[in-house]
């Protein structure tokens, strides 16, 4: 998409949210309904046969109550073709109503503005970056709460290319959101070899959330895609998937999985109470096929914590099935001050095979990459060293079994691997950097004392 229209996008949510004083939740689940009535009346008439876009036309002329009904028009019919499990004309209606007389006209320019972007002739080849952009958008306006649940586009895009999803093949999100890593991994797919699109499976427990994934499915051309509502902590689906593409939420306070009378995917031990992490981990790995794959974005501290998770984690080290650990560099994802980092997991299991550790950030020195760089071009040398499965001098390292014993099981690369820093920093360049460090303490005691000898002087 172009950045006219990228920032075209992000000033008609803007000036929608400064003038209007409703929650965001509310009128994202508008403005994504509304964008998807406008692009399937536009452009995918082949579709729905029973849409014409014609009625849509003459709205920014019509009057606020011809514009509306117009619209809800519009709504139903997108609504009948998807057997109303998108529910649109009823949130939309339901927005109308709340917004009343005061903020009708805002959500009314708001509509003609989004209309005069979706029903340009060019439109449909930048309509999967748009509606990606609305999504971003709309969770950088949510921050913290959203900010975790999204990924970002670069990252989703290196835990693809570490799984190399093949066309045929069956591929779950068990905590979809938006969608991104389904619909990454089909685009995937349709530009290898056999040019033949993936299985896509996507479970959300959040109705909005699960709403905005099939929307972005289909505006992505996947009509055909498996995005249900369900907590998928209760529902196990075993050995049903070639490739598990995740970032499950970070500790998350749910009893969900001691509450279920299926969680027979607890293979490698009950996690603690209220912390899922151990718990989507495991359900995860349950899921797939005996020869599949999956790249999961955790917290670190699923890498080191003892009690419970450290007897999870030895398990699971010692099935052979974790193969790599990536640590990211910090920031990478917005809102969180949490470190992280990417599993890759393999089945079956290989025992006493090494488990490879990789430097993200390291990994960025040692090709001497700009820190200014897009944030995926400084993903590619871990990519890359993940690929040649190699260690690389204060960057990666095989960690052998009995290595990881001694240690137990801890995943921390910081164990195992000096960085190219500390290595680095020679004995006599730390003697000189104490030495300075020592004067300026030296000079800040005197000016300190000057000062306390000042004040004494001035209260006599």
């Amino acid at each position: 998409m172009s950045k006219f229209n990228q920032s075209y996008i992000s000033a008609i949510i803007s000036e929608l949210r400064s003038n209007t004083n409703l929650d965001t939740q509310e009128y994202k689940d508008f403005f994504v309904s509304v964008f998807f009535v406008f692009f399937i009346s536009s452009h995918r008439r082949d579709l729905i046969s029973n849409v014409d876009s014609s009625c849509l036309q003459p709205l920014s002329t019509a009057c606020r109550e011809v514009f509306f009904s117009e619209l809800l028009l519009a709504a139903e019919r997108v609504d009948v073709f998807y057997k109303r499990e998108l529910g649109l004309t009823e949130t939309i209606e339901h927005l109308i109503t709340r917004a009343g007389k005061a903020n009708a006209s805002d959500f009314r320019q708001a509509c003609i503005n989004l209309y005069s972007v979706v029903s340009s002739s060019e439109f449909p080849s930048v309509a999967g970056d748009c509606f990606e952009k609305i999504i971003q958008d709309f969770s950088e306006i949510e921050g913290k709460r959203a900010g975790e649940a999204y990924t970002p586009r670069e990252l989703v895009e290196i835990m693809v290319e570490l799984v190399e999803p093949k066309g045929g093949e069956s591929v779950y999100d068990p905590t979809c959101g938006s969608g991104g890593f389904l619909i990454s991994a089909n685009n995937k797919a349709l530009k290898s070899d056999s040019r033949t699109p993936v299985q896509i499976h996507g479970r959300e427990i959040n109705l909005s959330a699960a709403r905005i994934a099939r929307i972005n499915c289909i505006v992505h051309g996947i009509t055909d895609g498996d995005i249900r509502v369900s907590d998928s902590l209760q529902s196990l689906e075993v050995s049903a998937y070639d490739i598990v593409l995740a970032n499950p939420p970070f500790s998350l306070a749910t009893d969900s999985y001691q509450r279920s009378n299926i969680c027979s995917y607890l293979d490698f031990g009950l996690p603690p109470p209220r912390n899922a992490d151990f718990a989507f981990l495991q359900m995860i790995i349950k899921s797939l096929k005996p020869d599949g794959r999956a790249a999961v974005l955790v917290p670190n501290g699923v890498l080191f914590r003892g009690g419970v998770e450290e007897g999870i984690r030895t398990k699971i080290v010692q099935a052979g099935i974790i193969e790599a650990v990536i640590f990211l560099p910090g920031g990478v994802i917005k809102y969180t001050g949490i470190p992280t980092a990417i599993l890759v997991l393999k089945k079956p299991g290989v025992k006493n095979k090494p488990v490879l550790l990789i430097d993200a950030a390291e990994a960025e020195k040692y090709v001497d990459a700009s820190p200014s760089a897009p944030l995926k071009s400084l993903f590619d040398s871990a990519l890359e060293i993940y690929k040649k499965f190699e260690e690389v001098e204060g960057v990666s390292k095989l960690v052998t079994t009995e290595e990881l014993e001694s240690n137990s099981y801890i995943l921390n690369i910081s164990r195992y691997v000096l960085t190219q820093q500390v290595q680095k920093m020679a004995l006599p360049d730390l003697a000189k950097k104490q030495r300075e460090l020592e004067a300026r303490l030296a000079e800040l005691q005197r000016e300190f004392g000057e000062l306390l000898a000042e004040h004494e002087i001035s209260t006599h």
